[in-house]
């Protein structure tokens, strides 16, 4: 076990690593952004000043390996834009992106699993057709077109939610709404696969011989083995959330690192961009990772192997 642990780890700081650096030359094969940065009449010598001052007038290669050097000690860089630290920067913002990630995860949650599970126990009846239905249209609906129906709907129209903002639960809701039901309409859907696989086993059809109260079957031997699956989907979601919330946050006004990264972008924030990019990675990475030690816990045959065999 402590050898898959190391192996993922190891795996886990390259693939950082490789999108750190994917960001790194994208940035700067995009343009100067010192041109961003300063008014279009300011003098050449001061925008040379300031590449000298950013150091972006060394070369690329020497640009990258003081950067990656920086990383090693703990150094983010600097925000182009007002000089502060962007781990920092990011920071400050992160709180209200994991305040919306939390309530989507737990509504996604409390929708999908429930959903999934009542279709799987009707399959093929119409009331399985309509909800995975509904979960298909839940799935289509882009999130920058919900979000703004709702705004027309519970701002404009109701007038019971405020369009936009952060700082009370009623600016929560929408914005909740919008990257939660995407998300609970695909739970919903793997789960019924995931449930549907487990009941078809012999274990499932060995409970239900024995004349066991149908909800201490679902409870007892559905749910656990079609966890593992839903585990894994929850696993990749949650390491989707921040880049997945980047239209939400920016339909409603909400103060997170989706917001910061569309900001930051514009005004050619480098090290701020390069942050950001990096905590996505390493969210991702993390969360996988989190999916693969819990696989032991659930699986006592994946515990007994020693862990997680790859596909």
């Amino acid at each position: 076990m402590l050898r898959f642990v190391v192996f993922r780890l190891a795996r886990a700081l390259i693939t950082i690593v490789g999108c750190a650096t994917l960001a790194f030359f994208v940035l700067r094969m995009a343009g100067d952004p010192i041109i961003a940065l300063l008014p279009a009449d300011a003098p050449p010598e001061v925008m040379e000043r300031y590449r000298t001052l950013w150091g972006l007038d060394r070369p690329l290669y020497e640009q990258y390996v003081r950067y990656l050097i920086s990383l090693a000690q703990g150094d983010f860089g600097q925000s182009l834009v007002d000089g502060r630290d962007a781990l920092g920067v990011v920071l400050e913002r992160a709180g209200a992106t994991l305040i919306l990630g939390g309530v989507v995860i737990a509504l996604a949650l409390l929708i999908g699993v429930p959903a999934g599970t009542f279709a799987a126990l009707r399959r093929g009846t119409p009331a399985d057709h309509a909800t995975m239905t509904v979960a298909i249209f839940g799935y289509a609906m882009p999130n920058f077109f919900l979000g703004l129906l709702l705004i027309l709907l519970f701002s404009m129209q109701l007038r019971l939610l405020p369009s936009s903002g952060y700082g009370s639960a009623a600016h929560l809701v929408m914005p909740a709404l919008t990257l939660g039901t995407a998300m609970a309409a695909k739970l919903a859907r793997f789960v019924r696969t995931s449930v549907l696989d487990v009941l078809g086993q012999p274990f499932v059809r060995a409970a239900r011989g024995k004349r066991l109260p149908e909800l201490a079957v679902i409870l007892r031997h559905v749910f656990p083995n079609a966890a593992i699956p839903v585990i894994t989907f929850l696993g990749f979601e949650i390491g989707l959330l921040i880049g997945g919330a980047v239209v939400t946050e920016n339909v409603f006004g909400w103060p997170g690192i989706g917001n910061l990264l569309v900001l930051s972008v514009a005004r050619r924030d480098l090290a701020v961009v390069q942050t950001i990019v990096m905590a996505i990675a390493a969210t991702m990475v993390l969360a996988n990772l989190v999916v693969d030690l819990a696989y032991g816990w659930i699986d006592p045959r994946v515990r007994l192997a020693g862990g997680p065999r790859e596909g």
